[in-house]
C-alpha cells in the first residue's frame, strides 16, 4: 500500500484579536514529520510505502492569516501523487479557522479532493473540540477524534483514523459519513469524558458502535465554543461501511440525546468568580491550590496578556503565589538586558489584546531562558521574577504551562507556592495528578466560559443557554 499522511493543526478563536501566523506552527516537512505523528510503527509494520507531505501544529489562536494557511495547504497538497495512492491519512483539528476562509479544515479537504479525485479514501483524525461544517463529511470517508478530555488519547485516535483508512483499501469502500448537530453550547471545561453526563453519551456511542453490523466509527464531537460560525457546536459524526441511513439515525439518536441532558453538565472542579476563587485559595486548609485564569487561555486561542488576576490577588493581599505566566514581549526583552539577581520593574500586561487589564510588578530576575511548547518544541525566551509576595514568568510569545515538563523548562518547581495561577480552563492531567485542589475562576476574556458573555453573532439559534425549550 502506498499511504500519503499529512497534518496541519490550529484550534480556532474568533473572539481574540492575535492572528496565527506560519512562525506559530511547529514545522516539519517529508520525513522530518515521522517523528511527530504515532502512526509509523503501524505503517511500517504493514510494510507500506509512506508519503510524507507536512506536520504543522499551532499554540490555540486566532484566525490564521489566510496567506500564511494557503502555503501550508498548498505545500501539503502540492506533496501529494496525483496518482499511484491508495489512500490519504490526515490528522487535522476540525476547528481551525482562517481569515477570509472560515473553516480551514473543510477547506485543506476540498483541496485535496481536487488533487485525487473521490475514489480514494481519506481518513481524518481529529481533536474532541472538532467545529465539523456539513462539508466534512462529504469530503472524508472516515472521520474519527480524541474520546477524552482532557485529552489523554492521540495515538490510539491517529491509530484509529488508521485503520479505518485500511478498513477502505481492503474492502475495496468509500463510506459517507453522517452528521447531526445538537444545538447545545457547553464550554468545554464543564464538558468532561469522565463526568457525567458525557460519561453516558460517550458510552452510549461506543455501545452502538460496538454493536452495529458494519460500523466502523461512532464519534462525538463537543466543538470549540469560542468561534463564530453556524457550524460551532457539538457534532456527531457516524461512518458506517455502507449504509447512510443507519448512520444518520445513529448521528441523530445521540445528537438528541445531548439535547435530552443539556442541564445535567457541570464542572469537575469549583467554578466561582475570581474574587470568590481568590478568597478560597487564600483560606484554603490544602497545602496548594491551583487557580484557573478561565477568561485568558492560551490552549483555548486567548491572548494570555491578561493581567486581571495580578491585580486582584494584589489587592487581597495574596501571599505565596505564582502567576504561571502573562505574555509580554516587551518586558521579556527588558529582563534579557538585565542581569540576574537585578531587582526591576516592570509593567507587564495588555500588549496583545486590547481588553487586557495592565499592572506593575517589581522583583528580582531570578531566571532567564527558552521555554518548552505546548507541542514539545521551543516557546522562545521567558523570564521569572521573585517578587515581594509572588512570583511571575513573563514570556516573550503566548505560552501554556499546562505540564510539568513545561515549569521544569525554565527551572521552576512550583510545589513550593500556596497558589499558582494558570491560563488555562480544567487542568492538563498531567497537573491534575499533582494537584491538591484545584479552582475555575470566571475571569472575562476571549475563553470565557460563559455563552452569554460571547456576543455571538452567526451561530445558530436557538442555541441553548441562549434559548432553552425549542426541541
Amino acid at each position: 500500500m502506498r499511504i500519503v499522511i499529512g497534518s496541519i493543526q490550529c484550534e480556532g478563536n474568533s473572539l481574540t484579536p492575535i492572528h496565527t501566523k506560519f512562525e506559530d506552527f511547529d514545522y516539519a516537512v517529508g520525513e522530518a514529520m515521522y517523528e511527530k505523528v504515532q502512526v509509523m510503527d503501524y505503517l511500517k509494520e504493514h510494510q507500506c510505502e509512506i508519503v510524507p507531505t507536512i506536520y504543522a501544529h499551532a499554540l490555540p489562536g486566532g484566525a490564521v492569516v489566510k496567506d500564511d494557511f494557503l502555503r501550508l495547504a498548498k505545500e501539503l497538497v502540492d506533496a501529494i501523487p496525483k496518482d499511484g495512492i491508495d489512500g490519504v491519512w490526515l490528522y487535522l483539528h476540525g476547528a481551525m479557522c482562517v481569515e477570509e476562509i472560515g473553516s480551514g479544515d473543510t477547506y485543506l479537504l476540498r483541496m485535496v479532493r481536487e488533487k485525487i479525485g473521490y475514489d480514494i479514501p481519506v481518513s481524518v483524525a481529529m481533536d474532541f473540540h472538532a467545529d465539523n461544517t456539513d462539508e466534512i463529511v462529504d469530503l472524508a470517508n472516515c472521520v474519527t477524534g480524541f474520546r477524552t478530555a482532557p485529552h489523554c488519547d492521540h495515538k490510539e485516535t491517529q491509530l484509529r483514523a488508521m485503520r479505518m483508512l485500511f478498513e477502505c483499501i481492503e474492502k475495496k469502500i468509500l463510506p459517507r459519513p453522517q452528521l447531526a448537530r445538537a444545538n447545545v453550547v457547553i464550554c468545554g471545561d464543564a464538558v468532561q469524558t469522565s463526568l457525567e453526563p458525557l460519561k453516558g453519551i460517550m458510552e452510549m456511542a461506543e455501545d452502538l458502535e460496538r454493536t452495529i453490523p458494519g460500523m466502523m466509527c461512532v464519534q462525538v464531537f463537543n466543538g470549540q465554543p469560542w468561534i463564530d460560525e453556524p457550524y460551532m457546536g457539538p457534532n456527531i459524526i457516524v461512518t458506517h461501511e455502507t449504509d447512510e441511513k443507519i448512520a444518520k439515525n445513529c448521528a441523530e439518536k445521540i445528537a438528541s440525546k445531548f439535547y435530552e441532558v443539556r442541564h445535567e453538565f457541570k464542572f469537575l472542579v469549583e467554578a466561582v468568580e475570581p474574587d470568590e476563587a481568590i478568597e478560597l485559595a487564600i483560606n484554603a486548609e490544602e497545602e496548594q491550590v491551583f487557580l484557573s485564569d478561565s477568561g485568558d487561555n492560551t490552549t483555548a486561542g486567548a491572548a494570555g496578556d491578561n493581567a486581571f488576576m495580578i491585580n486582584r490577588l494584589k489587592k487581597a493581599k495574596a501571599k505565596n503565589v505564582l502567576i504561571a505566566g502573562i505574555a509580554d514581549a516587551a518586558a521579556c526583552e527588558t529582563c534579557y538586558q538585565a542581569e540576574l539577581g537585578e531587582t526591576l520593574t516592570l509593567k507587564v500586561g495588555g500588549s496583545l489584546d486590547e481588553n487586557s487589564e495592565t499592572t506593575v510588578i517589581t522583583g528580582k530576575l531570578i531566571h532567564k531562558g527558552d521555554i518548552l511548547s505546548y507541542t514539545g518544541g521551543n516557546a522562545g525566551p521567558s523570564a521569572t521574577l521573585e517578587c515581594e509576595d509572588m512570583t511571575v514568568v513573563v514570556t516573550k510569545n503566548r505560552a501554556a504551562m499546562c505540564r510539568p515538563d513545561i515549569f521544569e523548562s525554565i527551572d521552576l518547581d512550583y510545589s513550593g507556592f500556596k497558589i499558582v495561577v494558570v491560563k488555562l480552563g480544567y487542568l492538563f492531567p498531567e497537573l491534575e495528578a499533582n494537584a491538591k485542589r484545584a479552582i475555575l475562576a470566571f475571569t472575562p476574556g476571549s475563553s470565557t466560559e460563559r455563552l452569554e458573555d460571547m456576543h455571538m453573532k452567526k451561530i445558530r439559534r436557538p442555541m441553548f443557554p441562549l434559548d432553552d425549550d425549542f426541541m
